[in-house]
């Protein structure tokens, strides 16, 4: 898409949610206590020299192996910090197969917020995608009121997982922008021949140009690297807030290294157990239905016979051509995406009813800057990379085409757009990996598990589904909108509480905007 500025953007997948966006171990402590998870260095395990946190070329590295280590037998070597900007950043040392930990390596960039205080110990975050900077996630996340404490007495750590953002990355976009300014529901031969074409060229572009790299970056894969990252950080246990996509993370490493869990948050729960049509299926439905809330949120108020109606005025016209023009041009997919970033925020039905009104009188700009929302701060190939590897999905452009018609049916205005974002999978040249069981983290110490009633992205009944089938859990309900719960105060405080002193609520606490 051509931005109100001129530049041109990749788009944000539709599954990725960015929280900055759109925020506009050894031995147990028990939950008794306020104790950190404890370092087994007994110190903040900083070292002397300089790291650089641009991606560096894999190649073999001297390990330490331990005999019936979990992961296979590779320690990492302790991190070495660096000042970057208002941060400190670091670069940890991976295999590139976890099969094989004596064999090439990966670089991941780190990066660290040091506690005001005293440091106890390190907490980690991811905020989403798959495919959301970790890194840049430190600079933003905590800053609320109620996670003082946390942030006196804790060291704030993010990564980039691996195949993303600074870490060694998946980098082949050439034609993601051609891709993008496809329309994602074709009507005819002709523009289905374009979207398969292009989509195939993006699946070209990335076997040409990380082939290496594509076979491991599953969850999996992350998963152990936050094991190795918990080492290097010389943590004895896991604490970890996981948003979105990063409750996947969270989940199934509690579920790998249950006895290393000292406290893991799980805000906005995806549901670890769906293949790829399921996971979708719930969620362009849950977005459906967000988008027919806020049409329907405006009453007798809503413009020119209402908000649903101007919409599907405004998708039959620019299917026929594109409203505006130079850099502020809205076209079929542009004007889906607006309606999905309208969904996180349901509190600003009312300006995007008048957007739409004014997108009809030839001005698009107040659309494309909601839609803005979902461009630029991730790369779409990474995401990509991470999702077709990860999730069992449709094989082939005839599958596909009939996987994106259920979506169609269950979502008429945006089930397009959501199947098609991902259908370079189609013929990915990596297949999916095995699937993994649900969850269970059995005998972990209890897991928060956060679940917003009016999230349409990762709908309630996700959130449900994971504190049932975890060992040890206990589910905050949000009685909210908008997606996830992190900023709600009465959320902050408890997971705060939980976080710092290891204070777990009772199940079923219910927080309310």
């Amino acid at each position: 898409m051509i931005t109100a500025n001129g530049a041109r953007h990749t788009r944000l997948p539709t599954t990725m949610v960015l929280l900055a966006a759109l925020l506009f171990g050894g031995c147990s402590t028990g939950l008794g206590g306020d104790a950190a998870g404890g370092r087994s260095d007994g110190g903040s395990g900083e070292a002397s020299g300089t790291t650089v946190l641009s991606p560096r070329p894999s190649g073999p590295t001297t390990t330490v192996l331990v005999e019936d280590d979990p992961l296979g037998g590779y320690a990492p070597e302790p991190l070495s910090w660096s000042d970057c900007g208002q941060l400190q950043c670091a670069t940890l040392v991976v295999p590139l197969d976890w099969s094989k930990p004596e064999g090439d390596t990966l670089n991941l960039a780190v990066s660290r917020r040091p506690s005001s205080g005293r440091s106890q110990g390190s907490v980690l975050v991811n905020p989403g995608g798959p495919g959301g900077s970790g890194v840049e996630t430190v600079e933003w996340v905590f800053q609320e009121p109620a996670f003082d404490e946390l942030n006196d007495r804790f060291d704030v750590v993010g990564w980039d997982p691996r195949g993303t953002n600074s870490s060694d990355s998946v980098s082949c976009d050439d034609s993601v922008d051609d891709f993008r300014a496809l329309d994602p529901s074709p009507d005819d031969a002709a523009e289905t021949k374009a979207l398969n074409d292009t989509a195939q060229q993006i699946t070209n572009d990335c076997e040409t140009s990380s082939a290496d790299l594509l076979p491991h970056v599953s969850t999996s894969d992350s998963v152990k690297d936050m094991d190795a990252l918990r080492r290097a950080l010389g943590e004895n246990q896991m604490t970890y807030y996981g948003f979105s996509y990063g409750t996947a993370l969270g989940s199934f490493y509690a579920d790998e290294f249950p006895d290393r869990v000292r406290a893991i948050v799980l805000d906005g729960v995806v549901d670890p157990d769906a293949d790829l049509e399921e996971f979708l299926t719930a969620q362009t439905q849950g977005f459906e239905d967000a988008l027919d809330a806020i049409f329907a949120s405006c009453g007798s108020s809503c413009p020119r016979g209402g908000a649903a109606k101007l919409y599907d005025r405004l998708a039959k016209r620019v299917e026929s051509e594109p409203i505006g023009s130079g850099d502020l041009t809205l076209g079929p997919a542009e004007l889906a995406t607006a309606a999905i970033s309208a969904t996180y925020s349901p509190d600003e039905g009312p300006a995007f009813a008048e957007a739409l009104t004014e997108a009809e009188d030839g001005d698009p700009s107040a659309l494309l800057n909601l839609a803005d929302r979902y461009y630029g701060g991730a790369e779409y190939t990474p995401y990509l990379a991470i999702e077709c590897i990860d999730q069992a999905h449709p094989d082939g452009d005839k599958e596909w085409a009939e996987f994106v018609a259920r979506l169609e049916k269950a979502s008429p205005r945006l089930g397009g757009s959501i199947g098609n974002e991902l259908l370079p999978c189609a013929n990915w040249p990596v297949k999916p990996v095995e699937p993994r069981p649900f969850p269970k983290a059995v005998a972990s110490n209890p897991i928060l598990v956060v679940g917003n009633t009016g999230d349409a992205a990762t709908p309630f009944a996700q959130a449900e589904a994971m504190a049932q089938n975890l060992d040890n859990a206990v589910l905050l309900t949000h009685e909210g909108t908008g997606h996830t719960s992190y900023g709600n105060p009465c959320v902050d405080e408890i997971t705060a509480a939980y976080l710092v002193h290891l204070d777990v609520p009772e199940d079923g606490t219910v927080c309310r905007d």
